[in-house]
């Protein structure tokens, strides 16, 4: 687990979301064309109503695309949030020295989207991860 540093930029993203979602953001990632903010818990679906025109309204404010990734202190559910967007069959969490190694299992047809081009959905979670929770290694099955 890191310390979360949020610049001014970063600062503007997670105050536009919020305005426009009435969701509240625990944190704010931005990587090239993506900007990712992880919400408290119950706040996923404030900022999914209306069958997603906020989160559009967002993504048009900002000109990025957007991902909203549901926060939990659970390092599972949280995991399971992160990669809501591919068919997960199970997830299996060890801890080790007081770090985490995750393993990942995603239907085979979704194992390349899970991992992304050049690995950049997997770099992606284990950031993601990495901020809320100490971690030591992703693998996706």
């Amino acid at each position: 687990m890191v310390n979360i540093k949020l610049d001014a930029q970063t600062l503007r993203y997670i105050s536009i979301f919020e305005a426009a979602t009435n969701a509240q953001v625990k944190d704010c990632i931005e990587k090239d064309d993506l900007v990712v903010f992880v919400v408290y818990p119950r706040n996923l679906r404030k900022a999914l109503e209306n069958g997603g025109t906020k989160i559009q309204t967002v993504r048009n404010l900002i000109k990025k695309n957007v991902m909203v990734v549901e926060y939990s202190p659970d390092i599972l559910a949280f995991t399971r949030s992160v990669f809501h967007r591919f068919n997960v069959r199970n997830i299996k969490v060890e801890n080790v020295d007081n770090q985490f190694n995750i393993s990942v299992f995603v239907d085979p047809r979704d194992k390349a989207r899970a991992i992304g081009k050049g690995g950049r959905n997997l770099q992606l979670a284990k950031e993601i991860i990495g901020r809320h929770f100490p971690l030591k290694n992703i693998v996706i099955y």
